[in-house]
């Protein structure tokens, strides 16, 4: 999804663009060799553009913010360099993936860039930033470690999807959220809203991007990944059919099993999108009201889309 910056950024996301391109055009045509859009793809920056709009909450502008929100980025992109190591379904099946020389490269670069990040976090305004978004670091690991590995008992499945998914889609935005508090000298009252704000909006937008995705073809199931309304699904139907294709996600087993699972699991998906949309909605109640506070509750509402 394209977000649309409010006009009130746009000058300190420049400032945030000029960061990237500058701490990484040195190793440039590396990165690019891992993904050509790792840092250059400028349209979803969610994290630096929660720090932006947070801190305007309480004042705060340009280059005292533009660190914090670059280095965000910087972690975000080195995670999916990471991420790019991970064969969701090999794991499962607790085979390990060989070290090729790409798979070195992108191991590389995605420590250069946590790098990159070490350098922007010690450069923003409050130290604490440097604890937050190592922490969050820390969740995405524990959250690439705790896998889906069998659809029953359903309860555990459940409960190992929404650890992980916190951990991999709520962790660094709410991090994200929280500096920007930071960032603008804010009462650290409202570093606990700021919090949830980001998690449940991290996690509406990865059930979006699951529900788009069972609605289409089904290419998660296939990569060796368990999206909610899959498990939920699980609950719902006989649980055989799905655990097998689960096990087994060829694209002929995916496609036999999407009807079974858009019928029993995308209606409750959809159910616990709303509910992190009316969590995050919650939250930014919870913070003080600014210039952009209407665009925050746009985002909200968009992160079903």
């Amino acid at each position: 999804m394209t977000l649309t910056v409010p006009p009130e950024l746009h000058h300190d996301l420049l400032l945030v663009e000029h960061l990237l391109h500058e701490r990484t055009r040195a190793r440039a045509t590396v990165i690019s060799m891992v993904n050509p859009h790792l840092i250059a793809n400028p349209t979803d920056r969610l994290r630096a553009l929660l720090v932006l709009a947070v801190a305007r909450l309480g004042g705060a502008t340009g280059e005292h913010v533009a660190h914090a929100a670059a280095a965000v980025e910087l972690i975000e992109a080195a995670t999916r360099a990471h991420n790019n190591l991970i064969d969701e379904q090999a794991r499962r099946l607790g085979r390990v993936k060989n070290g090729a020389w790409d798979h070195g490269v992108a191991l590389m670069v995605g420590d250069y860039l946590f790098a990159l990040a070490s350098g922007e976090m010690a450069l923003s305004p409050d130290p604490r930033i440097i604890g937050l978004y190592s922490h969050a670091v820390m969740q995405i690991c524990e959250g690439q470690l705790t896998t889906v590995t069998n659809l029953i008992p359903h309860e555990t499945a459940l409960a190992t999807y929404w650890q992980r998914a916190e951990a991999l889609a709520g962790a660094l935005p709410a991090a994200a959220a929280q500096a920007g508090i930071l960032c603008s000298n804010l009462p650290d009252t409202f570093l606990a809203p700021a919090a949830r704000l980001g998690k449940h909006l991290g996690l509406a937008r990865q059930l979006a991007a699951e529900i788009r995705d069972l609605e289409s073809q089904g290419s998660f199931i296939q990569s060796g990944q368990a999206p909610l309304a899959l498990i939920l699904a699980a609950g719902a139907a006989p649980p055989d059919e799905i655990q097998a294709v689960f096990a087994h996600p060829t694209p002929e087993a995916v496609a036999a099993a999407l009807p079974i699972i858009r019928t029993h699991g995308l209606p409750l998906a959809r159910e616990s999108l709303a509910a992190q949309q009316r969590a995050a909605h919650q939250a930014l109640s919870e913070l003080p009201v600014g210039s952009t506070t209407p665009w925050l509750a746009t985002l909200i509402e968009q992160s079903g889309e």
